[in-house]
């Protein structure tokens, strides 16, 4: 995995299985107010920018006002899993074949920077990285472990600082055991997907406990209205 590459393996869970993980991370799209995408047109594609960060998306849609103030637009979440389905479903659409749509997953300077960091110490070089890299997904080896309802599973975190807020929890005596790691997550999901059981999980997002919170305040009588 340090490698980024990985070669065709047969599958020991189902891979829908594997990217259905992917729905307690929720990506951030620029919609119109019934939630219809809001590509922006390039020279040679439809570029959709999926923001893994709620402020970032909402920076981007001030900035989109600013310039568009007729048009309405809005932030949407949507789970990763679900985004990358429909992005397939509008690609099918579109009439225009020559402009396909492309969705890029947003992620922040400072994790893209760890990550650069990360894999140049594995000893990669400046090519492989930007060749290879896509979304930084962290890790540890050996693996951190959380408790679940079906036991301890390995942890794959889209955030290094989540990942050094959950390493804060080991005792400290146990950290520097855990060496921090970074892959791509398509290789990710090959792992996951190639693996004996089941034995990884994706650690939520700050933005789906948050959103967890506010459906749920939403639901209980008396709450505040559903927009």
């Amino acid at each position: 995995m340090a490698a980024l590459l990985a070669a065709p393996v047969a599958q020991a869970i189902p891979e829908a299985d594997a990217v259905k993980k992917l729905q307690v991370i929720p990506v951030f799209v620029i919609t119109d107010p019934k939630g219809v995408p809001m590509p922006i047109p390039r020279d040679k594609a439809l570029v959709l920018p999926l923001y893994l960060e709620s402020s970032q998306a909402n920076r981007e849609l001030a900035a989109f006002a600013k310039s568009n103030p007729t048009v309405k637009a809005i932030v949407t979440p949507v789970p990763l899993n679900v985004m990358n389905e429909k992005v397939l479903e509008l690609n099918k659409q579109l009439k225009d074949k020559s402009k396909p749509l492309v969705a890029p997953v947003m992620v922040s300077d400072a994790d893209r920077q760890q990550a650069v960091t990360l894999l140049k110490a594995q000893g990669l070089d400046e090519k492989q990285i930007q060749e290879g890299l896509s979304v930084p997904v962290f890790f540890t080896r050996p693996f951190l472990t959380l408790n679940t309802p079906e036991g301890p599973r390995g942890v794959f975190f889209l955030s290094y600082g989540e990942l050094q807020r959950a390493l804060s929890q080991v005792p400290e005596a146990e950290r520097p055991k855990l060496k921090p790691q970074v892959a791509d997550l398509s290789v990710v999901l090959q792992e996951i997907v190639k693996t004996p059981k089941d034995n990884f999980v994706i650690f939520p997002t700050p933005d789906y406990f948050r959103l967890v919170k506010e459906g749920q305040a939403q639901a209980q009588p008396g709450g505040p209205p559903k927009p």
